[in-house]
């Protein structure tokens, strides 16, 4: 089915979905099929002009103003056509003659409420048909929307690393100061403005002299500090054993500043604090460093050449500021990106490459935008000319900076986006800043919010190539690329991550609280991401209370205000609690109300049971409970989840016997360390033909007669899986000698 767009609403599904109630699968009322078909003719010649609009980058106010309401219309006909096909589905054959002559009534009834239902949108619809013609709309389709072809080329882009061009000099000094004899504790300031390289020179460094130093960790502080995350962080990677006592008892940063103090105090460590924005966070944060005589070195990152000082204020201390890149430099980098191998300039585009080139301004971020987006146009001097005018007066850092010139050069790359990559870029907004985003739940969630339209059906390669066509663009940045040239995690520069919340909040896409000001809420909050506690949090929650018939996406992060009871969120496709200390059983008790729910994560709880109306969530693509240590065992009702694709939970959690083999949609399992019954498990697992990743290790400590039966059929049903679609099993040594290639 096609998918749900920033710009055009949920009007592709929505058309899917009409026709699928005009088909004989749905038994309707005469009068609601006509007006039901009326809504399908009209809305698909309306789709047209709506698709049109969300590609246009200017579009004067009565137009944007039609295009929103539009997109606005179709969330809410979308959750409403949902809810009636809910309703109207088809009852269970094995069902008493009680249950189904109820059944029957009910459904008569239901039908006849779709009729006033369906006759409110209607009148919705045919009032915005004609205000389409009052405005002339139409004379908008004479412009053609743009098309932009997948480009493959990810492997060679991670080749190139852009990042490192002229970084010699940089890197040379900054080491020589970090290598110096000196035992007293060294902090070297690196600052400049965004998008000069900062970050990608601090982790180089840390990459090349981190074999020097027993312990080392590397943290963001962003513009609003979380300083309990930012301790949690540091203490999970110098002392994962003191990071568990921390998470078992919930310290605060009382406690988590002088235990991390006490761990560094006879250490040599080095630290990265990247991005800090305020004199007074430094204050806090250098705290938890002791000057403990060892040799111990500290980078810090920061725009400010005041923090930048504040950081360095013992004599040894050192700053340096992150230079522009020269003519020289800047062209290698272009060229680099866009021709690959060093090839040269063709002679005809060298003159209008100049022109770009100066525009940039020597800004790395903005060469490899201009040059990503060139990479994928024809290379012809009159295309290159036409972006080269596009980009206006470029970089000035005199005036800002370089901050209004590099937001139009970015602009210029996202209006260059077709509407379904906008849409997905977009989505990034809902993570906090400087967030380690995992790109298969990225990519899974653009699939539960139906964002991706895959011709063929295979949604997951096709969110994939959504998601390289987004990197090869640069506005997504690997952060962890495996041997397999996968990208694993991916992070949004804080500059592409300010502009995709600004269009967002345009767009009423996403709501953000973050800890920033916060004037007004829009009156229908479609898609929510709670990054913090603040003032405007409780607004949010009466907002999202108030109009929870539309929320299609719940994202909250860390310590927040406590979410409402999951009652009447019929439209919600994702829900994500992300480290939230503060969720209990009763915020997830009525999930089984979430009837649209496609994804649900929840991670970093207390949470020690799953309520038994899970298995009613019948849409249900992904369960993650990767980070619930305290969940013992899964509920019975696990079974019903017919569309399950990705079951990924903690290696504490049992797995009841029978259950494995119920879930025939599953593309993915994680950690799956113990099970009721082994050889069931393992007989269940040969049924589950679609499973392309498995992660087990299911050893069970048993009599050596049963355990031989068990790794006798586990094998038998691995290998009828490898015929079919499993390429990746993780397992341990044990196991492994016994399967197929081990």
């Amino acid at each position: 089915m096609a998918g749900v767009g920033a710009g055009t609403g949920a009007l592709s599904s929505l058309l899917g979905k009409l026709t699928t109630l005009l088909s004989d699968e749905y038994t309707l009322l005469k009068g609601v099929r006509k007006d039901i078909a009326f809504l399908e003719r009209e809305l698909r010649r309306m789709q047209i002009l709506v698709n049109i609009l969300a590609d246009m980058e200017k579009l004067d106010k009565l137009a944007k103003d039609w295009k929103g309401t539009m997109r606005d219309l179709s969330y809410d006909m979308e959750d409403c056509i949902d809810r009636f096909m809910v309703r109207l589905g088809k009852g269970d054959a094995k069902r008493g003659f009680m249950k189904r002559t109820v059944r029957r009534l009910n459904t008569i009834f239901a039908r006849h409420g779709i009729g006033t239902q369906i006759k409110e949108l209607k009148a919705r619809v045919v009032e915005e048909s004609e205000r389409r013609q009052r405005l002339n709309l139409d004379n908008f389709v004479t412009s053609t929307p743009r098309t932009v072809e997948i480009d493959p080329r990810l492997a060679a882009f991670y080749e190139e690393a852009e990042g490192l061009v002229a970084m010699d000099v940089p890197m040379n000094k900054v080491m020589a100061w970090l290598m110096e004899d000196s035992l007293e504790r060294k902090v070297v300031a690196i600052f400049g403005g965004g998008g000069l390289g900062k970050t990608t020179l601090a982790m180089e460094l840390n990459r090349k002299i981190k074999g020097y130093f027993e312990c080392r960790a590397s943290v963001s502080v962003s513009r609003t500090l979380d300083l309990e995350k930012l301790l949690k962080d540091v203490l999970f990677q110098i002392d994962p054993d003191a990071f568990r006592e921390c998470k078992k008892y919930a310290w605060d940063k009382e406690q988590l500043i002088p235990e991390i103090a006490r761990i560094l105090t006879r250490k040599r460590y080095f630290i990265i604090i990247d991005d800090v924005w305020k004199e007074e966070d430094w204050k806090i944060i250098k705290a938890a460093f002791p000057n403990n005589c060892n040799g111990s070195r500290i980078i810090a990152t920061t725009r400010i050449t005041n923090v930048a000082r504040s950081c360095c204020s013992n004599s040894g201390d050192q700053l340096y500021q992150m230079p522009v890149l020269n003519d020289v430099d800047s062209r290698r980098l272009f060229l680099k990106r866009i021709f690959q191998h060093n090839n040269p300039c063709p002679p005809k585009l060298k003159t209008v490459s100049d022109k770009i080139l100066k525009k940039c301004g020597g800004l790395p971020l903005a060469i490899i935008t201009i040059a990503s987006l060139l990479a994928n146009k024809p290379h012809n001097a009159d295309e290159w000319e036409k972006l080269e005018d596009s980009i206006g007066n470029g970089l000035s850092y005199e005036n800002d900076g370089g901050g209004t010139g590099m937001n139009d050069i970015l602009l210029l790359s996202y209006w260059d986006l077709p509407h379904h990559l906008k849409t997905c870029l977009l989505y990034l907004c809902i993570y906090p800043e400087d967030q380690r985003i995992n790109c298969a739940d990225l990519k899974w969630k653009w699939i539960a919010e139906g964002f991706i339209a895959a011709p063929w059906g295979n949604l997951c390669q096709e969110a994939e190539n959504y998601f390289n066509e987004l990197v090869n663009r640069n506005m997504i940045q690997p952060v962890d690329v495996g041997r397999d040239g996968l990208v694993h995690y991916c992070q949004v520069h804080d500059m592409v991550l300010d502009l995709i919340i600004s269009l967002s909040e345009e767009e009423n896409f996403a709501t953000v609280l973050n800890r920033r000001v916060c004037n007004s809420l829009p009156s229908k909050i479609r898609r929510l991401s709670m990054q913090s506690t603040g003032k405007g949090n409780k607004g949010a929650i009466h907002a999202v209370t108030t109009s929870k018939l539309h929320v299609r996406s719940l994202n909250v992060f860390g310590e927040t205000e406590p979410v409402p009871p999951l009652v009447d969120f019929h439209s919600l496709r994702v829900l994500d609690f992300d480290s939230c200390n503060w969720l209990e059983k009763e915020h997830i008790k009525n999930i089984g109300s979430c009837s649209q729910l496609r994804y649900l994560r929840i991670s970093g709880t207390q949470i020690t049971e799953l309520p038994g109306e899970i298995g009613k969530l019948q849409f249900l693509e992904t369960l993650d409970l990767q980070g619930c240590g305290d969940l013992i065992t899964l509920p019975s009702t696990m079974v019903q989840l017919q569309k399950l694709a990705r079951l990924l939970i903690h290696h504490h959690i049992w797995l009841p016997a029978g259950v494995i083999g119920s879930l025939h949609a599953l593309e993915e399992i994680s950690h799956i360390y113990r099970v009721d019954n082994p050889v069931k498990f393992a007989e269940e697992l040969r049924h589950l033909t679609k499973l392309r990743k498995l992660s087990m290790n299911c050893y069970p400590d048993i009599c050596s007669d049963y355990l031989e039966r068990y790794l006798e059929v586990l094998q038998s049903s691995l290998s009828e899986l490898c015929k079919f679609n499993l390429r990746y099993l993780h397992t341990s040594e044990e196991i492994g000698d016994y399967l197929p290639g081990g």
